[in-house]
């Protein structure tokens, strides 16, 4: 009985014992989780040396760049339509006066005296135009008290928008986490130890560089910060302002503190003793000199103190919709836990790792999804550090903003189209007028750069960009791809098709019959390229203008037949298609960029224009002419020769065309060469997308890049799913999940292994298809879906309504 009683002290003592050393070193688990990595994002073990490098987190509308040293971080604050008011003119150029001359001049050979003409007339009309270019709204600073570092980390989780950063130091552990919530529209910012939080916070103005001074201090009139009990605030007014401009900005955030205390030093909020702070941040615009403090102060008052319940509903809607697709290469799961530095690092040492690819794949869809809301993603995002952002940080619609959007449809994120289909509405009427000042005609034409307005701004006797007339066009095709995937016909007569018949209506005024009755497009521009027998972009014939007006034309037959559109109309569509010059290739056996005789093509060049008609689709005009074929694919090796000797070179979206458009002539060694190009060159530690290689932040191929992966696996038109159709062997194995497909079709599940491939297919509606597979099929099972084969390696299918269905191949 005593033995059994000291056994029973001896187990007691243990429990005791062990109860005792958890509770010592509970604080030390605890902070250790804190430095998990998240299942979706990345983490970087170095702070970020600039901005460019920083976190990124956003709700469409509101933008956060995390940067600095853990004692001493800045948060940029960015608003998606603050756009820093220029001067206005009464009207724009009327080049249509003189166009007769410009394409006189063009035939005659005299490129650069036509491009002058536009200039000349800007000089004479006083027309001085520039795009309201895009700024950040403050800087929120932490000073936190300084201690040696022992551990650092800072990450985000794709999943939540959550940015970390996380740190041990001699006097604890910390972390600070900031989302920016799609449902409550405020900024979160969290900071939490169990070592006592002493730290002040301030807003103040993004640093003004030496050479910004003139023209902040031409356009900017006051930027002033305060803190008040629990309240921090940044006021700037503008001194340029048009009707319906914005006069100026409100940021204002309330601080929640659970323990400690706060007080006012000077203009910031200095907290002592806390454990948990919190907080929530607002930007408001301001139109006609009225302030929205008090309404942002109102706002901010009704919203959660809560953290955690905060997060739980901004991830509801964001998250669900960054977790609808995921890409899985089965990477080696020790390249999986590399910082992004490493990562990066080795992809320059040993090649491009699929662990690197499955990142760039979850952080483009992530970085579009977090720019897009407010306003379709501009040049940089949502984000930007600098009072004079590249190009005003605009929306170039020559190849930069159609990247961006180019995977949000098979990305499955549809909704992110309404607001790119709002913002060409919002200036219809500019679009009209520009077509009838700027040509004469009817219909609408798209200048290459918008901010705030739809009036050109940009163009000299260099970028003579006012005569390009394929920028409607190509919007044309990105709102009728949105039909093309959901089938809405209600959409297709409200938005997709005003906008293809007013297209169309400007290339009836626009085009021109030669002797022979051919159509010629004069003037005529293939995107920032001249031939290389002549100094001037002004040409003839662009291939990318004939193939953005064959598509206009084709997409408004289509849609104009099933929307009851007269017979006579569509006569005069039908009958422009037959007389539109046809596509060659040159004396290289190359593609050509221009289709008028004596223009020689200039290969060493980041656009890829005449390819236009390949990068959305499988254009049998190409696919279907060998010598075409052949010769597309000739020009892609010209260009990622001319990538190599650039060591990848700037503008990396002209990649993305040469990656889309490989994909869709089921090229996959020019395909995968564009990937790793594109996944290994122009990424931040942050892990932001680069214009160009380590350098300068631009969300072009955080869009373009995913498309390109997914156009890789599968490709779909109505009734037609083609599977792997430029897979690498590099990717052996591998599943795609939940991407959209053209027809009204979500491939839950690709997985293919070896010679098997499994799909799961779910369709909206019931409905017959043909799926492809790249080899012949042995073996098929289908469980109770009947298949019939049709070739080979083709079968078509009949998918029932709102059913899932599992298909299983062998394939040879």
């Amino acid at each position: 009985m005593k033995k059994d009683k000291v056994l029973v002290d001896r187990r007691l003592s243990c429990w005791l014992g062990l109860i005792l050393w958890l509770f010592v070193n509970a604080n030390l688990y605890a902070q250790s989780d804190l430095f998990t990595a998240p299942e979706r994002g990345f983490t970087s073990w170095l702070p970020a040396p600039n901005w460019e490098h920083g976190l990124l987190s956003g709700n469409g509308t509101m933008g956060a760049v995390v940067f600095g040293h853990p004692h001493e971080e800045t948060i940029i604050v960015s608003h998606g339509q603050l756009f820093l008011p220029q001067d206005r003119s009464d009207s724009i150029i009327n080049q249509a006066a003189r166009l007769d001359e410009i394409r006189q001049l063009i035939k005659e050979g005299k490129y650069e005296a036509a491009a002058k003409i536009p200039v000349e007339l800007r000089e004479k009309e006083g027309y001085s135009d520039q795009r309201d270019p895009f700024i950040p709204a403050f800087d929120i600073k932490i000073e936190q008290e300084a201690a040696n570092i022992k551990r650092y980390q800072r990450s985000t989780n794709f999943e939540t928008g959550e940015a970390k950063v996380t740190w041990e130091d001699d006097l604890g552990t910390f972390q600070r986490k900031l989302f920016v919530s799609r449902t409550d529209s405020v900024m979160v910012l969290s900071i939490k130890s169990e070592a006592p939080i002493n730290c002040t916070i301030n807003f103040e103005q993004r640093p003004v560089e030496w050479n910004q001074w003139s023209f902040v201090g031409e356009h900017v009139d006051e930027m002033k910060s305060s803190a008040s009990e629990n309240w921090l605030s940044y006021h700037s007014t503008f001194k340029k302002k048009y009707p319906g401009s914005i006069t100026g900005y409100e940021g204002l955030g309330k601080l929640i503190l659970k323990d400690g205390n706060s007080r006012v030093e000077g203009n910031k909020l200095k907290i002592e003793a806390a454990h948990e702070l919190l907080l929530l941040v607002k930007v408001g615009l301001n139109y006609d000199g009225n302030s929205s403090a008090s309404r942002i102060k109102s706002e901010l008052n009704k919203v959660s103190g809560n953290y955690e319940n905060l997060l739980k509903s901004h991830q509801d809607m964001q998250g669900e919709m960054f977790s609808r697709v995921m890409l899985n290469l089965h990477s080696n799961s020790k390249y999986k836990e590399l910082n992004t530095e490493e990562l990066i690092l080795k992809a320059k040492q040993e090649g491009v790792s699929k662990a690197l690819i499955e990142k760039v794949f979850d952080a483009g869809r992530y970085n579009i999804l977090s720019s897009t809301g407010a306003n379709p993603p501009n040049l940089q995002g949502l984000w930007s550090g600098t009072w004079t952002a590249p190009w005003a940080a605009d929306y170039t619609h020559d190849g930069n903003l159609p990247s961006a959007m180019a995977s949000v449809m098979s990305g499955n994120m549809p909704e992110l189209m309404g607001t790119y289909v709002k913002y060409m509405e919002r200036y219809l009427s500019d679009f009209e007028v520009n077509a009838d000042r700027l040509y004469g005609a009817r219909g609408i034409h798209l200048p290459v750069h918008t901010t705030t307005s739809g009036f050109p701004t940009d163009f000299n006797e260099t970028w003579c960009l006012t005569l390009w007339t394929g920028g409607a066009g190509w919007v044309a095709d990105i709102m009728y791809n949105y039909y093309l995937y959901t089938g809405d016909k209600q959409y297709l007569k409200d938005h997709a098709y005003p906008w293809l018949k007013k297209t169309a209506w400007f290339y009836e005024d626009f085009l021109q019959e030669d002797n022979n009755g051919q159509l010629i497009f004069n003037p005529s521009y293939s995107p920032e390229n001249n031939p290389a027998n002549s100094k001037s972009q002004a040409v003839l014939n662009a291939t990318m203008d004939v193939m953005i007006a064959k598509q206009v034309l084709k997409r408004a037959i289509e849609a104009g037949k099933l929307l009851g559109e007269t017979k006579s109309q569509l006569k005069i569509w039908e009958d422009m298609l037959t007389k539109l010059p046809d596509y060659k290739v040159n004396n290289d056996g190359v593609l050509s960029e221009w289709l008028w005789p004596g223009m020689e093509d200039n290969y060493r060049h980041r656009h890829v224009s005449q390819l236009y008609s390949l990068y959305n689709y499988m254009d049998p005009d190409i696919l279907e002419n060998e010598k075409l074929k052949q010769g597309a694919k000739k020009l892609i090796d010209k260009k990622l020769d001319f990538r190599n000797d650039e060591g990848g070179g700037e503008m990396a979206f002209g990649l993305v065309q040469l990656g889309l458009s490989a994909a869709h002539m089921r090229d996959s060694k020019r395909a995968y060469e564009a990937v790793k190009w594109l996944s290994t060159k122009y990424w931040s530690t942050g892990m932001g997308s680069f214009h160009n290689v380590g350098a300068l932040l631009n969300t072009d191929i955080s869009g373009g890049l995913p498309a390109v992966i997914i156009e890789m696996l599968v490709y779909s038109e109505k009734g037609k799913i083609i599977l792997l159709p430029a897979l690498p062997k590099e990717w052996n194995e591998g599943e795609l999940e939940g991407a959209l497909l053209r027809g009204q079709i979500k491939l839950e599940q690709l997985k293919w292994s070896g010679k098997n491939v499994s799909i799961t297919l779910f369709s909206h509606i019931k409905q017959k298809i043909t799926i492809e597979l790249p080899q012949n099929v042995k073996k098929i099972s289908s469980g109770e879906i009947k298949t019939k084969q049709l070739t080979s390696n083709q079968l078509e299918v009949t998918l029932p309504e709102a059913k899932s269905v599992a298909l299983t191949f062998e394939i040879e």
